[in-house]
Formats: C-alpha cells, structure tokens, sequence
C-alpha cells in the first residue's frame, strides 16, 4: 500500500446505494490499512490531497469539512500516469 504514495490516482465516488456518482483527481499524502469504517467493516484507506474535481470551479469539500482533500477506501482508486489521462470508458 506504501507504493501508492505520491501517485496520482482517480476516485471513483459512489452514493450509499451505490450508484456512480463521477470522479475526481488528486494525490496520495498517507495511507492506513484495515480501519474500522463501520461497525465490522474495516477497509484499506489512503488519504488524497490536491484534489481535482472535473469540469467545476466548486472546490471538494470531505464529510469533515476538509477543502480538497480526504480519506478514501482504496477499492475506489484508479492510479494514473497523468493528470490529464485520456479515459475511453468508464464503469
């Protein structure tokens, strides 16, 4: 998981239910493995800086509050050798 420090990785943000919701951009700061998400329910996490959001001039704001940064589950990331990547499909 330390490998992912630095790179740049795409999050893909997804609703409670699980519906795709888009994307966004940034940069690995830290990593944290196995954390207790919900009761029962650890995931491997890292935290993303720098964040980019597409085609919006609105800054991501995390659940805490947090301007263009945040923590994300790592089965969310997609790692990319550029920010400006071109995507051919997405899921």
């Amino acid at each position: 998981m330390h490998n992912l420090i630095g790179r740049h990785v795409r999050v893909h943000l997804y609703t409670v239910a699980g519906t795709t919701i888009g994307t966004i951009q940034g940069r690995v700061a830290d990593v944290a493995a196995r954390v207790e998400v919900a009761p029962g329910m650890k995931k491997d996490l890292v935290y993303v800086v720098d964040i980019d959001v597409p085609d919006s001039d609105t800054p991501y704001l995390s659940s805490s509050g947090g301007e263009n940064e945040g923590w994300f589950a790592i089965q969310d990331l997609e790692v990319v050798e550029s920010e400006d990547q071109f995507r051919w499909f997405t899921n």
